[in-house]
């Protein structure tokens, strides 16, 4: 972590120079985020593993290049880094190196391969974006590519792991999306990215041979949009297999969703309802089945102990309802309900709970902005225990600021 934390340092003392300070810009903030106990997912940047934050942000950018460094200090008295980022960009091409949140789906909030739900990784990211100029092609088709280059925490028996990840965004109009995305984790024994690596993260067969260690996810998602009268709906969905067959994902765990927007009413409001399972089914050669996804016979797909895709982790369900509405120009809400069910097969060593734990999540919550102050508060109740997470049933209050100079 260190030498990203140098580079991000070396980068902004070699741009504040008054010599370099012409078209700069400098913004500073201050947030705080405050639980009364663990829940189970994201809420007001807090995960379940930390009850309290408090984060001071710097940006700095110039020209092409954008640097932010953040500090945060939880309630365990750790410092951490994440959201500390340098990027440069050039043309279509955008470069960065640092330790952001990514969601890697069509979904406002879950992701089965690459989210917010752990800590970000450590990571080198290449970005394309693009139109495509052809006369075949409409002129508002897009796409994107973003391949990402890092290492994973106590993922490999304890210890540190490589990742690879790649997702490619085509847009054929401005209604329809399309995704293809894969990670690749390895290391242990061979931590480096040699001839033979290579090839087996990106086509060859990881199930057999000298890279059968390789653990790959991969898979496709698509998103599209519906006007009807003044209203948008919205319509997506995610499949990642865990394991493959034949060099193609297989055992799938996916995400379906539907999303309204209601922009002209007297209280502009947004709705979504998600459905998401992970519960592979066994294949026809015997494969897979109950709690694989997230895990590997070598590796687990996790960093600092949480996985890096949806909350509930393995071998579960959830179904949520969601949505925000506008009160008026500084005021809105948001509310949430959620029914899930955890470790469906009771795996005694599943990350979350020994035991199958069934249960909802219902919050509102408040917002206020105005200029550059917000604040903001949440009331959840989770009637729900998992063991291992330190989740249990009860009322949670929570408390957010921020101001920004």
């Amino acid at each position: 972590m260190y030498k990203f934390f140098f580079i991000y340092v070396f980068a902004t003392i070699l741009n504040t120079q008054p010599l370099f300070s012409q078209n700069d810009t400098l913004n500073m903030s201050v947030s705080t985020a405050f639980n009364s106990g663990n829940v189970l997912g994201v809420y007001n940047n807090l995960r379940n593993q930390n009850k309290s934050n408090v984060n001071f942000q710097l940006e700095y950018s110039k020209r092409a290049l954008t640097s932010q460094l953040s500090l945060n200090f939880d309630d365990r008295d750790k410092l951490s880094f994440d959201g500390s980022y340098v990027s440069y960009e050039n043309g279509i091409a955008n470069l960065s190196i640092g330790k952001v949140d990514r969601i890697w789906s069509f979904s406002e909030k879950s992701s089965l391969i690459l989210s917010s739900n752990s800590r970000p990784i450590e990571a080198i990211s290449i970005k394309l974006e693009d139109k495509f100029y052809n006369q075949w092609f409409p002129s508002n088709t897009k796409w994107s590519i973003e391949t990402i280059y890092g290492s994973t925490r106590n993922s490999y028996n304890g210890k540190n792991s490589m990742l690879f990840g790649a997702r490619a965004v085509i847009n054929p109009s401005e209604r329809l999306s399309f995704e293809i995305l894969q990670t690749s984790q390895w290391g242990g024994k061979n931590n480096k990215l040699n001839k033979s690596t290579a090839v087996g993260i990106f086509f060859g067969e990881t199930n057999l041979g000298e890279n059968a260690e390789i653990n790959k996810m991969a898979g496709f998602g698509a998103s599209y949009e519906i006007p009807i009268n003044r209203n948008t709906y919205r319509v997506y969905g995610q499949a990642i297999g865990e394991d493959e067959a034949g060099g193609l994902p297989s055992c799938y765990s996916w995400i379906a969703g539907m999303e309204l927007l209601s922009p002209n009413i007297r209280v502009p409001t947004k709705l979504s309802i998600e459905l998401i399972e992970t519960r592979a089914n066994t294949s026809a050669s015997g494969w897979c089945g109950p709690n694989t996804v997230y895990n590997n016979n070598t590796y687990n797909y996790i960093n600092y102990n949480t996985v890096m895709g949806v909350p509930i982790d393995t071998e579960g369900t959830s179904l949520e309802l969601f949505g925000q509405s506008q009160i008026n120009k500084n005021l809105g809400i948001n509310y949430s309900t959620k029914f899930l069910s955890i470790n469906d097969q009771n795996y005694s060593s599943h990350r979350l709970s020994t035991k199958r734990s069934l249960g909802t999540i219902t919050s509102l919550g408040v917002y206020w902005k105005k200029d550059q102050l917000e604040l903001g508060g949440n009331i959840s109740y989770q009637n729900l225990i998992l063991d291992k997470a330190n989740v249990s049933d009860g009322t949670i209050f929570s408390l957010f600021s921020s101001i920004k100079f």
